[in-house]
């Protein structure tokens, strides 16, 4: 009844979390769930989730409400496989694993399509083409829209990473739970030889390899830095489109005004005024959009190189995956299925006779049930280890973005208006006031935002300190709980062994069965330490370009050096004015005649100027020739930025292709080894009898089947030889 009460609690959370749209923590469910007796977080909150969602009837609200702590995954969904190992359902709990091996395979494919994606983005080329030049804000335009695709499918990508990050994460989770199952028939086993056997058999604990070890790539944290570049293109291209836009209605305007106020008297010079002015402006536009360009092709080179380092490392978590697809959890699937089975047949039906004595059943119950117990509180140590493991990175993650902000904090903390003292707001007639609320309202839409946020942020930060404290507080009691039953189960083992009378023909009936059950238990415990090479821990890196490979510093220096030759001997003279007036005339005769249908004549005599009227052409044309120089050198250095980005890109190409080397020579390795457990699993599943299944699961081992000569019979006897498991 009282679980019930729990029961329907989770369900009224849900319920409401549901018809809100949120969802709560397994933290957050926990602090709930305080006043039904639930002490603090721990798998025991995931176990009531999934015993309610089975109470009602797999209900939807309760299979969608809570997460675990990460949010990656539904409290539901995490607790499945664990439920079927508790209710003996093997066959389900590893239906269950091999589904989720599949997701994971089908999230690499997922991944692998947004790398490709971004890597193609990432070698787009932003050069600048002749009418973009001659064009106003289109160019900016086209940078915005380049930008805005380029930052979408990046996000995609890190998406797309995070999905493939968690079902490898899970696909741990599912073996470290079936490993959990393995250590239990180790243990009762090997507990059973050590009764009959006494000293001459040693127990020794599997150690097993902490996957909390691995490393995973910060890609919140690289989606940030891009985020930040993408921002600020696209602040740049909104101040510049609206720059270019009243430049280009400035520039008109005084084009018009310019050529009105000599059309009367010179309309080839309104024209060829009006020409220039305009001329200016679009040389201006494609400058400052070239420089835009720039920050585009930084944008791309830091894409291709983050989308380089996510392949690098998807290759890494490749290896990972196909170690526990390929021979971790298909070993311990077959381990599972068939060892305690072919130890049941006549070794099991043996021992218990020696379990049947009044005086030993008492004491094998209890160390049954303390083998329980070490068993569900093993799956709590690694739950709080798991969770420590989250805490950790979520305290990191918040702590350097709340010193990233933290000078915008204190900025906008020291922009907050002062409420005016009210004598001065009584000796203003109340204008204080006003000013103060004009002032506080612009502040609050610009800054509290802001500030809320930070201080949000500070919250979680202080509540995810308390909860990783927790977790840490939680394991230290959980090894003191573990130890102690470790050593109540030890004096139990002593008692039993003290009171079961074994005789020497009981020694020797079971004899036969040793060296089969000795490698039995051998194998499970291989299996349970399965673990990863170093190499393969540790999230890959690739050089970024500016510590590795850019063009000599001599080459932007020449450019320099040659735009400023071109500056200083390249301007508009007397004869150029002429000439350029001379072009206009000829241009404007030439299409009146056209719109008047007639032909045009032999070039009639080139009209005399006035020193003023070329005074002002030169004035104007040097003007506009320095602004072509600026743009030529804009263009010049975007096209310095575009090499130095594929000197980048082949840089990035090189590391991956070094990766890519490594990881294909394991990844070789797992396929021969896979090839041949799929011969032995095959041998396995068709055995005739038991012996040859016995001899199949043998070969499953990494290393030699073990062997009991004569010899070491006589001295295993005689108490010579002890048999280490």
């Amino acid at each position: 009844m009282e679980k019930q009460e729990i029961y329907k609690a989770i369900k009224s959370i849900a319920d409401e979390l549901c018809r809100d749209g949120k969802t709560f923590l397994r933290a957050d469910l926990a602090f709930e769930l305080k006043k039904h007796g639930v002490q603090s977080d721990s798998s025991e909150v995931e176990k009531l989730v999934f015993e309610a969602y089975c109470f009602y009837r797999n209900d939807g609200n309760i299979s969608i409400a809570f997460v675990t702590n990460n949010s990656r995954t539904t409290l539901v969904a995490d607790y499945k496989l664990n439920h079927c190992l508790e209710q003996g359902h093997m066959d389900d709990a590893l239906s269950i694993a091999e589904n989720e091996l599949q997701v994971t395979e089908n999230s690499f494919d997922t991944l692998q399509s947004m790398i490709a994606l971004n890597l193609e983005t990432a070698m787009v080329q932003g050069a600048s083409k002749m009418a973009d030049i001659l064009t106003g804000t289109s160019g900016v335009k086209d940078v915005r829209s380049k930008a805005s695709t380029i930052f979408d499918k990046y996000s995609k990508m890190v998406e797309a990473y995070h999905y493939a990050e968690d079902n490898v994460r899970g696909n741990i989770n599912d073996f470290t739970s079936l490993r959990s199952d393995i250590e239990a028939t180790y243990r009762e086993y090997a507990l059973r030889l050590i009764d009959i056997y006494g000293d001459s058999i040693k127990m020794v604990s599997p150690e097993l390899f902490d996957f909390n070890r691995i490393e995973w790539l910060d890609v919140d944290n690289m989606l940030k830095q891009i985020e930040l570049e993408y921002s600020k293109i696209q602040e740049k291209c909104g101040a510049l489109i609206t720059d270019i836009s009243d430049s280009f209605r400035a520039s008109l305007q005084n084009s018009m005004k310019a050529y009105k106020s000599t059309a009367n008297s010179n309309k080839t010079l309104g024209l060829a005024m009006a020409g220039l002015g305009m001329l200016d402006h679009y040389m201006a536009a494609s400058e400052k959009t070239n420089r835009l360009r720039g920050d585009l092709q930084q944008l791309q080179s830091s894409v291709k190189h983050d989308a380089t380092r996510i392949k690098a490392d998807m290759a890494r978590l490749l290896v990972i995956y196909k170690t526990l697809n390929d021979v971790v959890i298909p070993k311990a699937n077959v381990y599972l299925r068939f060892a305690s089975q072919l130890m049941d047949s006549d070794f099991k039906s043996m021992t218990d006779t020696l379990y049947g004595d009044a005086n030993v059943r008492p004491l094998e119950e209890e160390r049954q049930a303390l083998l329980r117990e070490i068993k569900s509180i093993e799956v709590e140590m690694n739950d709080h280890l798991q969770n420590i493991d989250v805490y950790k990175s979520m305290v990191g993650e918040l702590t350097t973005m709340l010193e990233s902000k933290r000078p915008s904090y204190q900025d906008a903390q020291n922009r907050k208006p002062t409420k005016p003292f009210f004598l001065m707001n009584w000796l203003t007639f109340g204008n204080a006031n006003r000013n103060y609320y004009r002032n506080y309202s612009e502040w609050a839409a610009v800054c509290a935002p802001l500030i809320r946020e930070y201080d949000n942020m500070q919250v979680d930060l202080k509540l995810d300190k308390e909860e990783l404290l927790s977790h840490q507080e939680a394991v230290n009691t959980v090894k003191n709980e573990h130890s102690r039953l470790t050593a109540r189960l030890n004096t139990v083992s002593k008692e039993i062994r003290g009171k079961i009378v074994c005789s020497d023909e009981l020694k020797l009936k079971t004899l036969k069965y040793l060296r089969d059950v000795v490698a039995m238990l051998k194998l499970g415990r291989e299996i349970a330490e399965s673990k990863l090479d170093d190499k393969l821990l540790h999230r890959v890196d690739i050089s970024n370009f500016k510590e590795s490979s850019k063009l000599p510093a001599d080459i932007e220096q020449n450019l320099t050096e040659f735009t400023n030759i071109l500056a200083d001997n390249l301007h508009a003279d007397r004869r150029m004015a002429n000439r350029l007036l001379d072009d206009v005339a000829e241009l404007a005769g030439e299409d009146r005649k056209k719109l008047n249908g007639t032909q045009p004549q032999q070039k009639a005599q080139t009209p005399a100027y006035t020193d003023e009227e070329l005074n002002m052409v030169e004035d104007k044309a040097e003007e506009t020739l320095q602004r072509g120089v600026a743009l030529f050198d804009s263009v010049a250095r975007l096209k310095l930025q575009q090499l130095n980005g594929r000197i980048a890109a082949a840089a990035y190409d090189e590391q991956l292709k070094q990766y890519t080397k490594t990881f294909k020579g394991y990844l070789d390795k797992i396929d021969d080894k896979s090839a041949y457990l799929r011969k032995i699993f095959t041998r396995i599943n068709l055995a005739d009898n038991e012996e040859e299944r016995k001899q199949a699961m043998e070969m499953l081992s990494d290393i030699s089947g073990y062997t009991l000569s004569m010899k070491d019979f006589t001295d295993f006897m005689n108490g010579n030889k002890q048999i280490e498991l």
